[in-house]
């Protein structure tokens, strides 16, 4: 599947220089294709950017010599463009940047909002799709993923895009942010951005070096961990995978999950998540926000380890509804309220929920926004419909005496 991506952005890549004219005629030895920018604070310079380039040659048939499939070329300068001419300079071509697949921001850079400036040149640039996807390292240096090596992989940042796309559809523990999204949450009177993050698993030297393709065991991952937490341009902190999936509850942007449900010490129920839809109403009496969510979920029984649920008898699937119901509330109304207290930031979007609800309310408050979200009352009610999926209704564990 990445590997499909990656020929079809060559081949992209190729038909724009057969189909682009004269005056901008663009030949595969005057440029270099940058699948991602990794951005980090300089040493001397304000931004050090780290380019990850496709070596085509090891794409050509015929021509493939066994080597790395990407090579990082990297350079400082107090603004964006420096930098970028600078790596231009390595290079000894052009860098063609409408195919960048990933842009990798490095928490240092986030912390003081030096980042502002830069998501301006991102949206300046006329080769930069605004569909580009954006990932904060999550306490690793940004420039790190763009170096690592995985057998079966051709490009890595493919598969950092792939996990992100495959986590959001399947899981909902990615909010899958694409630079559009981010400049319309900065601009927003009541929504804040978020980031999805990343970091890398059992990390490892050996990941640098292409031995590691040959291995049959690969320790070394990037894997998706949660979500960035930001006020404009400015990082707060984190959440987990699990913490961003509550968060998705509250914006409606679950369509299905797996929820491994406590029912007895140490055993758990799974359940499907097909279908979820949430609705959401703020309004504005005794002065605060008053926020009221409801989400209805849809799903089966997958396994079962418990012996108080039996499914051959109806009471087994309402006990289910029931605890599951309790653990998507108690989790929504936690996160809910650790983004409050700890960051005080609206990343669910409820100011512009009231905003489109009642709008004269909100326009009283909006340049205040966040210290209203802060003292918000929050309410979430959960109902759950959980049918058989076919699996055998009365399990052996039952049978076996105590």
């Amino acid at each position: 599947m990445i590997r499909r991506t990656i020929m079809i952005i060559l081949l992209g890549s190729l038909i724009s220089v057969a189909l682009t004219g004269c005056w901008d005629i663009r030949t595969a030895n005057q440029y270099v294709i940058v699948s991602s920018v990794a951005v980090m604070n300089g040493e001397k310079f304000n931004y050090h950017v780290y380019l990850q380039i496709i070596n085509t040659m090891e794409f050509a048939s015929g021509k493939r010599r066994g080597n790395a499939t990407t090579y990082v070329l990297d350079g400082e300068g107090n603004t964006m463009n420096e930098a970028f001419f600078k790596i231009e300079e390595k290079a000894g071509r052009k860098l063609e940047l409408s195919h960048m697949m990933l842009l990798m921001l490095d928490e240092k850079l986030l912390t003081d909002e030096k980042g502002l400036p830069f998501f301006d040149f991102l949206e300046s640039m006329a080769d930069v799709r605004n569909d580009i996807q954006m990932v904060v390292a999550h306490r690793i240096p940004a420039s790190e993923p763009n170096k690592i090596l995985i057998p079966m992989v051709t490009v890595s940042v493919g598969k950092i895009r792939y996990e992100l796309d495959s986590v959001a559809k399947n899981w909902g523990g990615t909010p899958n942010v694409h630079l559009k999204d981010f400049i319309r949450d900065i601009t927003s009177d009541g929504k804040q951005p978020v980031i999805s993050s990343v970091t890398i698993e059992h990390p490892s030297s050996k990941a640098f070096n292409t031995e590691v393709l040959k291995d049959t065991v690969q320790s070394t991952q990037i894997i998706a961990d949660g979500t960035a937490v930001m006020k404009r341009a400015k990082l707060l902190g984190f959440l987990t995978v699990e913490e961003t999936r509550d968060v998705l509850w509250a914006q409606n942007k679950i369509k299905q999950t797996s929820l491994t449900v406590p029912c007895e010490s140490d055993k758990y129920v799974q359940v499907q998540i097909l279908h979820s839809d949430s609705h959401v109403k703020v309004d504005y009496a005794n002065h605060r926000p008053n926020v009221r969510i409801q989400i209805n979920v849809k799903g089966d029984i997958s396994e079962n380890q418990c012996r108080t649920i039996r499914l051959d008898k109806i009471n087994g699937y309402s006990k289910t509804e029931s605890i599951t119901e309790q653990m998507i509330k108690k989790g929504v109304e936690g996160t809910i309220e650790k983004v409050q207290k700890e960051y005080g930031s609206d990343i669910f979007g409820f100011g512009e929920q009231m905003m489109r609800q009642h709008y004269r309310s909100f326009n009283k408050v909006k340049s205040d926004w966040d210290q209203e979200f802060v003292k918000a009352k929050v309410t979430v009610a959960v109902k759950a419909k959980i049918q058989s999926n076919g699996i055998v209704s009365k399990s052996f564990l039952n049978d076996i005496p105590k």
